[in-house]
């Protein structure tokens, strides 16, 4: 099904099949958007769908003539009342638009609140002040029933000119404690580095993560799902050999103790998960992975190291600013 609106034509896509073959579309106009890398991908949402039967793929499709304009993709709940993000394990949602075309986004908004349909709202979550839906939406402001509220906190460094100026704007407590924590590291064996996909297995990295993640939780993880740890070896090695999922490792001589997963934003490195064994938990390993993944940060040359969702205390020490994210309810 096709409708026209203006220069743009919409579709309607509910099948994974039809959707998997848009994903070379969806994947190049995504490199022109200012969406997470990883959230926003074809193959996170296909996915999230694979391993989730209750999610029903709804997924709105914008061109102008044969060009893919835009995405809204949606899923709808298990009575297809409420159409929604997959939200499966993502912190950032956005539909994908190009950076500077907030009309598409506006217009993929509108027709998903003016199609016929068995939903009766929508409800978008942890979407940002500066997403290309909040923007659009603006476009019609007083057009839509909707209402916005903020639900998170998320804690992220501005990245200074490099490292040392990094070190130099924390407190002399900040700078002592860390070079404690490289020298007990030190002592340890410990080195740190990023994982190459050249010459780690990127099949290999979900179990890596799965098994250093699983033995430190003390409490209940959603990775110990099956749903969840199919996803995870689904998604994690072809975004990491794309390198939009990065890995930060700490290896006590040729065995990999630690581990940091970040997908990447179009200017920041993201924290998303990770996990250590506990023998080493002594020297902190998660801090020192911290510190290495702004490292990282600053090798990419990007302007943020996001911890995104969650204001946990022991971020504040390593941040500068904060943004918070929220969720946009619109009645169709």
């Amino acid at each position: 099904m096709v409708t026209v609106t203006s220069s743009l034509q919409f579709q309607v896509l509910t099948e994974l099949p039809e959707i998997a073959a848009l994903a070379a579309e969806w994947e190049l106009l995504m490199a022109h958007s200012t969406c997470n890398r990883g959230f926003g991908s074809a193959r996170w949402f296909i996915a999230s769908c694979r391993h989730n039967p209750a999610l029903q793929p709804y997924v709105i499709v914008a061109r102008r003539g044969e060009t893919l304009a835009g995405v809204l993709p949606l899923v709808l709940d298990q009575d297809g009342k409420e159409a929604a993000f997959a939200n499966y394990l993502t912190d950032y949602n956005d539909a994908i638009t190009a950076a500077n075309d907030p009309e598409t986004a506006g217009a993929l908004l509108r027709f998903a609140c003016s199609q016929p349909n068995d939903y009766t709202s929508i409800n978008l979550k942890h979407l940002r002040p500066d997403s290309h839906c909040v923007r659009g939406l603006s476009l019609f402001n007083g057009d839509l029933r909707q209402t916005f509220r903020e639900t998170h906190i998320c804690y992220y460094l501005q990245l200074p000119a490099n490292h040392d100026d990094f070190l130099r704007s924390k407190d002399s407590r900040f700078r002592k404690r860390l070079k404690r924590l490289h020298a007990l590291a030190h002592n340890a064996g410990l080195t740190a580095c990023e994982l190459d996909p050249a010459t780690f297995q990127p099949a290999q990295l979900a179990e890596l993560f799965l098994s250093l993640h699983l033995h430190r939780r003390k409490v209940k993880s959603c990775f110990e799902l099956p749903s969840a740890q199919n996803f995870v070896a689904e998604v994690l090695p072809a975004l990491f050999a794309k390198r939009v999922v990065r890995a930060c490792i700490l290896k006590s001589r040729d065995r990999i103790v630690a581990i940091d997963l970040y997908t990447m934003g179009h200017n920041s490195l993201c924290v998303w998960n990770g996990g250590f064994l506990e023998e080493f938990g002594d020297c902190s390993p998660g801090k020192l992975l911290i510190n290495e993944g702004i490292k990282l940060a600053f090798a990419l040359n990007v302007d943020e190291f996001d911890f995104m969702r969650g204001g946990e205390v022991y971020k504040e020490s390593w941040v500068n600013r904060s943004r918070s994210i929220g969720q946009l309810e619109l009645v169709t």
